[in-house]
């Protein structure tokens, strides 16, 4: 009786042991991602929708990591802000609740002011300049090292090259034709002091809003991506567009880099190849959409494009940029940018 009773416990214990072995064995198997073992589930998030070049550029992504990684990476986006909205999305981001996201520049300057340089205007002389820098291997890796440091995001790609231009209710050719005129302004301190480097009167307005203040006269003009104009019927109640091209927008498309540092080498590697692939293209379609973008304004909405004389306009904001740079401590790496 004892005899089968030691053999009952010997057995018993073998297959707790069994057990727990195994649970071990799939705790691993669910972090082998540095033996590019298993396969990984990311989400990603913008609050552009579906039918916008960035909201477009952002899946592409998406679906060329699952073609170079031969579907051992899936990514599932969510768009137009079902996941928050900017502010919500970015912390989610940090705090890794979210894999990797599009955002605008301003909000990295929560945590790295430095940031407030690249938000500046006439950074880019044009587009041969602006993919230059962002087509090439270093051209930014003073800024993505700071996002590493601070908020602790890896730079995965870069989304930009759509124009803002000047919306308003009077003709814009000159520096002179803005002198005290109701400008509206995000909230953010570089466009605003943007405004009053040209000698405007701001008035920051929240976007939902612009249309309105625009209707109201509450605002004489705004400043704009011609989608944007387009997407929020701003020409319904705006006459004239300056196109001065004052800002090629430069998005950066980021990683929580601890999530990043669990993948294996082939993981990171598929995700950088879709980036070479994805960036170039989406970045030369954003160029040749702004011919559409002013056609379809011209055309459905009556508006104006005025010749406007861009020096002055250059020049008040590259004293800006100089001075931020200044203000930031980042001079040696503007000028890497802007030579």
């Amino acid at each position: 009786m004892s005899f089968r009773k030691k053999n009952i416990g010997f057995i018993f214990g073998l297959f707790i042991l069994l057990i727990v072995t195994t649970a071990c064995g799939n705790g691993n198997d669910s972090n082998a991602d540095a033996d590019g073992g298993d396969s990984i589930e990311l989400v990603a998030a913008t609050i552009n929708p579906g039918d916008t070049l960035l909201g477009e550029a952002l899946v592409a992504f998406a679906e060329e990591i699952e073609n170079q990684s031969n579907g051992e990476i899936t990514v599932t986006v969510h768009l137009d802000g079902t996941l928050g909205n900017a502010s919500s999305q970015y912390q989610s981001v940090i705090s890794g609740d979210i894999d990797f996201i599009y955002s605008d520049i301003g909000w990295f300057a929560e945590h790295q002011p430095a940031f407030n340089v690249l938000d500046g205007y006439y950074l880019f002389e044009d587009q041969e300049h602006f993919e230059s820098v962002v087509n090439s291997e270093d051209g930014l890796a003073y800024f993505e090292d700071l996002l590493v440091e601070s908020p602790g995001l890896k730079h995965l790609m870069y989304i930009g090259g759509i124009e803002r231009n000047i919306m308003s209710t009077f003709p814009i050719e000159t520096v002179d034709d803005l002198r005290g005129r109701e400008m509206r302004s995000g909230t953010g301190a570089t466009e605003l002091a943007w405004w009053e480097q040209l000698g405007a009167s701001p008035v920051s307005i929240d976007l939902s809003e612009v249309y309105s203040a625009l209707q109201t006269g509450v605002a004489e003009g705004t400043q704009n991506s011609l989608d944007s104009m387009i997407h929020n019927r701003f020409g319904e109640v705006g006459d004239y567009v300056a196109r001065t091209q004052h800002d090629l927008t430069l998005g950066f498309v980021v990683m929580n880099n601890d999530r990043y540092e669990q993948l294996s080498d082939e993981h990171k590697e598929a995700i950088a190849n879709a980036a070479d692939i994805v960036q170039p293209e989406y970045i030369q379609m954003a160029f040749e959409q702004a011919e559409e973008d002013m056609r379809m304004l011209e055309e459905e909405f009556g508006i104006t494009f005025t010749d406007v004389e861009v020096d002055e306009f250059i020049e008040l904001s590259r004293e800006q940029l100089m001075d931020l740079a200044e203000q930031y401590d980042v001079e040696e790496a503007l000028e890497e940018i802007i030579e």
